[in-house]
């Protein structure tokens, strides 16, 4: 299983996103063996109460230029809101700079402020994400591509220059329709505020799907997002990892997402909740450290990865 570290490109009303935290939190996770970095992606968060927010891509450019090894992931991008053209180009502009280390986690998007401030159907979205999901990766790996559909005209469109490293396309989401286009049409999903067992009720779907569809699901690469708490106690983690999500994080609704996912508590607590999500094969588990404090970055790299990583 290999680990990562979700950075604090929001934040909420009140505080701001800082450009140098970010980057030393940054390094600090590829210096102590995570293997990726995760931003999050809004273009309007909150209204009376704004949200300050970091553009998603624009960041990871920019940590890109600060890092060397670390994978460079969005949990998620909202697609629909972007062309696909110009997403495209710029998605492999990142994957030229940052030398193939580009992860998209994209999904339909569930705030309809934002689409309507970009005129996009917000009632449609499933579909044109769908359509838009299959672009962006023709786009990104074939040449001579032509495209007409929903007033979008493509002729003959290649964009270059190209990485020789394919970006890899996750999908985020929990219906069980999102599960199923996963499945058939992803490299992978990324959750969120997941435990173990809900984690694996919903990815046996995915599989499902990706058998249906004729592809090997042993291929798919899952990844989940739970806040992190190191604390004294199991009870004083658990707080600490439910003040921080009702602070910052707004859960979906019917969806089995839950600050009960938290790994909390003291490190052997922790190891313990890790050994959960490692038992049911999860590839990638991503910390959120309540807070964003960067104290339980360094004690997770120092005192749990090595029970890991080998």
């Amino acid at each position: 299983m290999r680990f990562g570290i979700a950075l604090e490109n929001f934040t909420p009303p009140g505080k701001t996103p800082d450009k140098d935290s970010i980057l030393r939190t940054a390094k600090t996770a590829e210096n102590l063996g995570f293997d990726s970095v995760w931003v999050w992606d809004h273009l309007l968060l909150g209204s009376r109460k704004v949200f300050p927010v970091l553009d998603s891509l624009t960041t990871l450019s920019y940590l890109a230029a600060g890092t060397s090894k670390l994978k460079l992931g969005t949990s998620v991008l909202i697609m629909a809101l972007r062309n696909p053209l110009v997403l495209a180009k710029t998605l492999s502009a990142i994957q030229i700079f940052s030398e193939g280390r580009l992860v998209l986690g994209s999904a339909a998007g569930w705030y309809e402020r934002e689409f309507k401030a970009i005129g996009v159907d917000f009632s449609k979205r499933g579909k044109i994400f769908e359509d838009e999901f299959r672009l962006v990766r023709r786009l990104l790996n074939e040449t001579d591509v032509n495209y007409q559909k929903d007033g979008i005209v493509i002729e003959h469109a290649t964009i270059l220059p190209k990485s020789s490293v394919p970006i890899p396309l996750l999908m985020g989401g929990y219906s069980d329709k999102v599960l199923e286009r996963t499945g058939r049409l992803a490299d992978g999903w990324v959750s969120y505020y997941y435990t173990a067992s809900d984690y694996l009720q919903s990815w046996n779907k995915i599989v499902s799907s990706a058998r249906t569809a004729g592809r090997d699901p042993g291929a798919l690469r899952s990844v989940d997002v739970v806040p992190l708490a190191i604390a004294p106690s199991l009870e004083e983690g658990d707080q600490i990892a439910k003040t921080f999500t009702t602070n910052y994080m707004d859960l979906p609704k019917n969806t089995q997402c839950t600050p009960d996912s938290a790994v909390s508590g003291n490190v052997e607590d922790c190891i313990r909740r890790v050994k959960e999500l490692e038992k049911i094969g999860l590839d990638e588990l991503v910390f959120i450290p309540a807070n964003y404090d960067i104290e339980h970055v360094e004690k997770a790299g120092n005192e749990i990865l090595p029970h890991f990583i080998k």
